[in-house]
């Protein structure tokens, strides 16, 4: 009710409160929304609540779409408020497949590499888009939704909802398009959980959209480097994050995770708009 209230209370542009009324669930809750949109729109944004927008923002992003029609995705440069954005052992990360040098690109394991969070200069092709800042035509999404088996958080539910758009069109990231993102603390749960789910999501999204024949030992290769990681981490959490993945191994082995389970694997259908099981 807060929230209806700051919104009705804000008049500089219009907008419309929708209340959800199920369980929390940040895929169901999108899914609503991208229902309740008016066919007329062309471009659709997504931003989370803890981002304040740049000046120019909005209109470098819709520049994208009109300069090439080939373009079904863009995302805008995320500038995380109180972290540096270098990226640190780099050479132990892509010995485990948990990077690459080319931006925006998701591995055979699974991981994905940053693209929105660089200094980029130039308009660059991507394979996923961060759900913080991303915007896609109307068109498209008569065809997608996310995937209405996440709850809460919705961990990855940017990166199969953008992945799977990005095989049929293009995907970047605009630098002109900026936005700070101020991480709520506490916003994704506590370290322990997100070390657990970021395994346990990330193999879920592997097993729904990757074809390699690597990626299930690629995968595993990847958990290695993280369990080592944790091991040799000095960070006051670390003892925490190495026994939550360690957990997260037995819950993907057991498919102890609703996600994982055979009858609730689900697949977004893109030719009817609803979801179906899959064997």
């Amino acid at each position: 009710h807060r929230n209806a209230a700051a919104v009705e209370a804000f008049t500089a542009a219009p907008i419309h409160y929708l209340l959800f009324p199920g369980t929390p669930s940040l895929a169901r809750q999108r899914n609503v929304a991208l229902d309740a949109l008016p066919d007329t729109l062309d471009i659709v944004h997504f931003l989370d609540d803890d981002v304040t927008v740049h000046p120019g923002y909005f209109r470098a992003l819709h520049a994208v779409f009109e300069d090439d029609p080939s373009v079904g995705g863009a995302g805008g440069r995320i500038l995380q408020a109180g972290t540096d954005p270098e990226r640190r052992g780099l050479w132990w990360r892509r010995l485990f497949l948990l990077d690459h040098p080319a931006p925006g690109r998701v591995l055979c394991s699974g991981a994905t590499t940053p693209a929105q969070a660089l200094p980029l200069t130039t308009r660059t092709p991507v394979e996923w888009l961060s759900g913080c800042s991303c915007a896609f035509r109307r068109s498209l999404l008569a065809w997608h939704r996310f995937d209405p088996a996440l709850e809460g958080y919705s961990l990855d539910e940017d990166l199969d909802f953008s992945y799977r758009i990005g095989r049929t069109a293009r995907l970047v990231v605009e630098p002109a398009a900026v936005l700070t993102h101020h991480v709520t603390p506490g916003g994704r749960g506590d370290a322990s959980r997100l070390a657990h789910d970021a395994i346990v999501h990330r193999y879920w999204f592997l097993e729904k959209n990757l074809r390699s024949p690597w990626r299930r030992p690629a995968f595993w290769w990847s958990v290695l480097g993280r369990l080592l990681a944790a091991g040799a981490s000095r960070s006051p959490q670390a003892h925490h994050v190495l026994r939550a993945r360690l957990r997260a191994v037995g819950t993907v082995l057991r498919r102890a995770h609703p996600l994982l389970r055979p009858d609730a694997r689900v697949s977004v259908d893109s030719s009817r708009r609803h979801t179906e099981r899959i064997s």
